[in-house]
Parts: structure tokens; C-alpha cells; sequence
């Protein structure tokens, strides 16, 4: 059977002025190969700078790629047709009240990738939009709030919402949880693991935290400095790290054992 996800030989180079007349090549990601089955997920780990991140854009579309190839259900993606993308990747964001428009009501932040994505009438994406907004623990009457009537933990489960919106096949979930204080995190955590039951999605989750990739995860990656050091089933890699970049990375879970 054909994975989900096939990243084949992926890099990202960016070209940084370092001087008058001189160009200096970073390699954000050097040339990365793995795949996602469908209705798993790949956790990713890495320090600050590591890549992850900006793996996390390749994918998602929001960065385009310097070589390599990314192939979803057996289809290339191509960077430059957004739409192909968007109806089939989705991502959430570390800040939700960031990439929320302070403007405008929850209902019309929800609507607004149904208007672009898909033919449905108001009555049905008004909807679709309240089926939504029930399935991350939200009411129909939050479609007229905006998003500073809300709770933290309420607009990233809004953030989950628009990214469900669509149906996607797979979501980017790039630092999610950080930012939330330990019993939302349990909540969101626990939304997501019901969610992936419930509409078969896959799952990319960029983390720093042990802790949250063994609860979400089923595979891991570590990345140092855009490369792959460790890649294997959860339990093995934590188990029994190849590397002592992976075990510091793992050592606080190591210490509270």
C-alpha cells in the first residue's frame, strides 16, 4: 500500500549577503527522504535552528523548495498552485491569537477557506461552519465572537477548526501546544487524538516536548541542522537513542521518570 506522504530528497538553501559582493549558501534542510501512512503520526524533533520548522513550511506550501519532491496520495505537489495544497494540507500554528484576524467574527475566519476551496452555498458553509466549530468543543454561538472574546485554549481549538474546515488529508501541526498552560495542553491533546479517529487525517507534529511526542506520536525524526540523525517507531527511538544529540533532547523526560 501507497503511503500518505512521500518527502523525496526535500532541501531548502537560502542565499545571505555576506559582504559587498559576497553571497554565503545556508542549507536550512539538506536533502530529507521519509513518508507518513495514512491516519498516523510523524512527530518532529529538533533544537532551535534544526530544520524543523522549515520542514514544516515545505510541506504546508508556505515555503517553497529548492530541490525535491512532495507527494500526496500518489500526486505531486507542485509549489506553485496553492489550491491543490490548501485543499489537502492544512496547518496550525504555535500562536493562535496571531494568526487569527482580530477584525473579523470566528463564523467569517471559517468561512473564508470554504469561499476559496469549494462551491457550497452560504447555507451550507453557515453549515458547515457550526458542524465545525462542534467538533473541536465549540458552540454555534461562537460563530459571531471574535477572537479576543475568547480563552486561549478557545482560539486554538477555533485555529484546529479552520484547519479542519476543509477535510484535509493531512494537518502540520508546527508547536501547537507550547504556548498552552498543562490542563488546555491535555484538552487540545486529547481533541486532536479524537479527531485523527474520527476523519482519518495524518498528522506532522513539530515539538520540543518528549512528553507530548510520546503521547501523539507514532514515529519520530530528529533533525540536526537539517539533517535526519534518528528516524524510527516512537518507543525505539526514545527506548534506545542512537545519538547524544537525540538522548539531551530526550533528558528531560529521562530526568522526570
Amino acid at each position: 500500500m501507497k503511503p500518505l506522504l512521500d518527502v523525496r530528497d526535500l532541501t531548502k538553501t537560502y542565499v545571505q549577503r555576506s559582504g559587498l559582493f559576497k553571497r554565503k549558501k545556508i542549507e536550512a534542510l539538506k536533502p530529507t527522504s521519509f513518508t507518513v501512512e495514512a491516519g498516523k503520526t510523524l512527530a518532529i524533533m529538533g533544537a532551535n535552528g534544526s530544520g524543523k520548522s522549515t520542514l514544516a513550511g515545505l510541506i504546508s506550501g508556505a515555503i517553497q523548495p529548492s530541490q525535491g519532491q512532495i507527494i500526496l496520495n500518489g500526486q505531486v505537489l507542485h509549489a506553485d498552485n496553492y489550491r491543490q495544497r490548501a485543499q489537502h494540507i492544512r496547518m496550525v500554528f504555535q500562536d493562535a491569537e496571531a494568526s487569527l484576524n482580530p477584525h473579523l467574527t470566528i463564523g467569517d475566519q471559517l468561512e473564508e477557506p470554504l469561499r476559496f476551496n469549494t462551491g457550497l452555498n452560504q447555507k451550507q458553509r453557515r453549515e458547515r461552519t457550526i458542524h465545525t466549530l462542534q467538533q473541536v468543543g465549540l458552540l454555534a454561538e461562537h460563530m459571531v465572537f471574535y477572537p479576543h472574546m475568547m480563552s486561549t485554549g478557545q482560539k486554538q481549538r477555533v485555529s484546529i477548526a479552520r484547519a479542519i474546515i476543509l477535510n484535509p488529508q493531512l494537518l502540520v501541526a508546527d508547536e501547537a501546544l507550547a504556548t498552552l498552560d498543562s490542563s488546555v495542553r491535555a484538552q487540545i491533546i486529547n481533541l486532536l487524538l479524537d479527531l485523527q479517529s474520527d476523519l482519518k487525517m495524518s498528522y506532522i507534529f513539530i515539538s520540543q516536548s518528549p512528553e507530548i511526542v510520546r503521547h501523539l506520536a507514532d514515529d519520530v525524526m530528529i533533525l540536526k541542522e537539517g539533517d535526519i540523525l534518528e528516524h524510527g517507531h516512537v518507543d525505539d527511538i526514545f527506548n534506545d537513542p542512537q545519538h547524544r544529540y537525540t538522548q539531551s533532547l530526550l533528558l528531560s523526560e529521562l530526568n522526570s521518570a
